[in-house]
């Protein structure tokens, strides 16, 4: 047996999901009608033309990019089978560096166009985004291997990579000896004290990459890669773009709609956070979804009797306690943790499938066979461990926890959220050295309604924030209708036709809903 070694090097598989679930109910009352007395009109008077009503329509690009084909490349690299009929190409543009704080330099973002021959020619596209959750340029081929494929019947998806994580020229800013041991929480650092262990490594791990990046080390943040999405509208010269935003891609959407509310003519905010949220409130939420994930992924190991019996949350534990320590050649409690709840957020095949796979490789580590668990390991490290992901996410981290409250943190998750409570504290270690952010300007007069989705089990952001950002939504003066999946994994309309089938009328229609949906899992 190859045991694991506490330093690895960071792989490179990507990680393929897909779950094809069926099936939504509308809930909640529609829209009241109300009576109106249109009374006479007066005779004889000249006809008006009618402004048009509801939200601007999708227009095509004027100045396109220059787009090359790389089918091969995008599915290989989120390691999913060539889709029938779907076409890949590849582009990128240069956005400046810093136009919110006047650095100059230009830097280039990376974007992915899907079309299928049905796409019509002339159609506006959709532009996604996943922010630094993942490179969105990996979950567009995800997506469309599910029925994300049906919205390419009526217009291309065009996915945009956030600045240095994907297509948008990934960055290489932390050694390797940082990043494993950012990766590991420094578990085998010598001393009793994890928090300040770890913090020293990602203050020389904050010194590398704020180096490497400037002078744009303030130019990472939510607010730019908005701009950055604005500089994608000008170049295509259309008035106004409809966005999908997926959890951390949610807040850069909402962040367009703020600086830019009068360009947004479809606007989906699929599991978002608010602008606004303090990092330890973001961070209690991701930890209370990894928990209620497992809860439900336990609950469905047992229905369809999975390797691991009647308590397979007690199997993960058992497996969790494998690693605890300084002495541990399996890897680290944190590279296990994350493992986990990675695949619970982006799960590969159907659910018995995703169910039984994260079952197998967890009665394997506890057998002693560790080949499945570290693929686990290996995927979330490529997914959500790169160096553009820390300097991104870090750069977004707001109003963030002292040192002495990280340990107050490290005691008082572990008993709360026993599973996910530790390396959820400790993961707040890692952004204390970045230089402090802004909070993006929330949309105000915002006439483009708005549709929202979540999910019930969302091991990224939890299920806290559909109603946080309801509320903003309806402070800057847009309607809005929610559609909620009761499912496990990070997008609603990623892993269930049920919730795709909104949105893709709201797309095409530009109205919302009539009612709030809620799909089975």
């Amino acid at each position: 047996m190859q045991r694991r070694r506490p330093i690895r090097v960071l792989g490179t598989s990507a990680l393929v999901v897909s779950v094809f679930l069926a099936g939504c109910a509308p809930g909640l009352a529609a829209n009241p009608r109300f009576a109106t007395d249109s009374g006479a009109q007066p005779q004889g008077q000249p006809e008006t033309t009618k402004a048009p009503e509801g939200p601007p329509p999708i227009e095509p690009p004027k100045n396109d990019l220059s787009w090359r084909d790389c089918t091969s490349r995008i599915s290989s690299d989120a390691s999913v089978p060539p889709i029938a009929g779907v076409k890949f190409d590849c582009a990128t543009y240069d956005a400046e560096l810093d136009p919110i704080k006047g650095a100059t330099g230009t830097i280039s973002i990376g974007v992915v166009r899907a079309t299928t021959d049905q796409t019509p020619a002339d159609a506006g596209p959709l532009v996604m985004t996943t922010g630094s959750d993942l490179p969105t340029s990996m979950q567009l081929p995800v997506w469309l291997t599910q029925s994300g494929v049906n919205v390419l019947k009526t217009r291309p998806v065009v996915a945009v990579d956030r600045r240095g994580i994907g297509m948008s020229g990934a960055l290489d800013c932390r050694d390797l000896y940082e990043r494993n041991a950012m990766l590991d929480q420094a578990q085998f650092q010598p001393g009793d004290d994890p928090v300040a262990n770890l913090g020293e490594i990602t203050q020389a791990a904050t010194t590398s990459c704020t180096d490497t990046i400037a002078p744009g080390d303030s130019a990472y943040d939510n607010s730019h890669a908005a701009e950055d999405i604005e500089r994608l509208r000008s170049t295509w010269d259309v008035p106004t773009l409809a966005l999908y935003g997926i959890g951390n891609g949610a807040q850069v959407a909402l962040a367009y709609a703020g600086s830019h509310p009068n360009k947004v003519a479809r606007l989906v905010l699929d599991s978002p956070l608010p602008l606004g949220i303090a990092a330890e409130a973001a961070m209690e939420q991701r930890v209370k979804g990894e928990q209620s994930a497992l809860d439900a992924w336990a609950a469905q190991c047992v229905a369809i009797n999975c390797p691991l019996g009647a308590d397979p949350k007690a199997a993960v534990t058992a497996v969790l306690d494998q690693v605890r320590g300084y002495n541990s050649n399996d890897g680290s409690v944190a590279t296990v943790a994350d493992a986990i709840a990675t695949a619970l957020a982006y799960p590969r095949g159907d659910r018995v499938a995703a169910t039984n796979r994260l079952a197998s490789a967890v009665a394997g580590a506890r057998s002693g066979d560790w080949s499945a668990m570290n693929t686990l390991v290996t995927d979330a490290e490529a997914v959500r461990g790169t160096d553009g992901q820390f300097v991104n996410s870090c750069s977004d981290s707001l109003n963030r926890p002292t040192p002495d409250r990280v340990r107050e943190l490290v005691v008082a998750w572990e008993k709360i959220y026993p599973q996910f409570g530790r390396v959820g504290a400790l993961d707040l270690v890692k952004c204390l050295n970045w230089p402090s952010g802004a909070v993006p300007e929330e949309p105000t007069n915002l006439k483009t309604p708005v549709l929202l989705l979540g999910g019930q089990h969302d091991p990224i952001v939890g299920n806290e924030g559909v109603a946080a950002v309801a509320a903003t939504v309806i402070n800057a003066g847009a309607a809005n209708k929610r559609v909620m999946w009761q499912g496990i994994g990070h997008g609603a309309a990623i892993y269930s036709p049920c919730a795709l089938t909104p949105m893709t009328g709201y797309l095409d229609s530009g109205k919302l809903p009539e009612t709030d949906t809620f799909c089975p899992a």
